[in-house]
This record gives structure tokens, sequence and C-alpha cells, in this order.
């Protein structure tokens, strides 16, 4: 009989899960991978045991890593103030693609995502100079005040 939730007898799945041992991988053979590399180069993956050719995995990686370069950097640095790309965009938008301090357009693979660094919220997105800027002054308004009072006392 069938235990619910699932497809097999307990005989079945036993016979399922040995019928693998004794078996070769069949890209871990005598020719090696499609590329040509030493099957002696091939490495268990981790969780599944399924044999694949170092080489060619770094290759691919290496690859899909320099087409989606931009992707990446982007998922990452959203992830890091945990909001979602959609999220990131409507920021984007919602400045018209600049600085929300200065004004100057934003580069994208450059601009930083401005946060408190008490709450962790984020507040909008600066320019590299902008980002800078604030955090030098501590992120302090009163010390910000001070600092443009300077300048328009030195500059009068």
């Amino acid at each position: 009989m069938v235990a619910k939730g699932y497809k097999f007898t307990p005989e079945q799945r036993e016979r399922l899960s040995q019928s693998h041992m004794g078996q070769r991988a069949w890209n871990k053979g005598t020719g090696g991978c499609k590329r040509g590399h030493d099957p002696s180069q091939y490495v268990p993956m981790p969780g599944s045991g399924i044999c694949v050719c170092l080489e060619c995995k770094r290759e691919n990686g290496a690859r899909y890593r320099a087409k989606n370069q931009g992707t990446i950097n982007l998922k990452n640095r959203t992830g890091r103030y945990n909001i979602s790309i959609d999220d990131y965009q409507e920021l984007l938008d919602s400045q018209n693609g600049r600085c929300a301090i200065c004004g100057e357009a934003i580069n994208q693979k450059t601009c930083r995502i401005d946060h408190s660094h008490v709450t962790g919220k984020v507040r909008g997105l600066l320019c590299v100079s902008c980002n800078t800027g604030i955090g030098l002054l501590k992120d302090s308004p009163d010390v910000l005040a001070s600092a443009a009072e300077y300048l328009r006392k030195q500059n009068a």
C-alpha cells in the first residue's frame, strides 16, 4: 500500500534510491567534456553529487557574469538595502534620473542608494559626490547648515 503523499511503496523507493549505485556519470568517461578538458578535473557538485567539468563550469560562470554584470550589480545593491528592483526603478523615475541633492544626471553604474544609518530606511539616489559629502558631514542637518553658512560668509 502506498502511503498518503507518496507515489511509490517503501520497497519501490528503496530500490529507486539504490538503482544509481555503481554507475558513472554520463560525462565522466574517457572522452572528457565536449571541450576536451581532462576528465581528472571533474568534481562532484555539493548536494547533488553530479560530477561536472570544473574548467567548463568556471568558463560558463565567467561568461554569464560578463553578459549579466549590470543586472547582477543592481541585484546586489538593491538587496543590501532590502528594496526590490522595481522600488529602485520607482526612485529613479521619481527623481527623473537625477541626483536628489545636486540635480546632476545619475550614472546608474556608480550612483549611490542613500539610506539612514540609524533606521536603515532608503532616502533616495545620489551621485557619488553628494553621497560622500553628506557622509563626511555625519548625516547631520545641523553640520550641513553650518557648512552652508560658512560658505555663504566666505563667498560674500
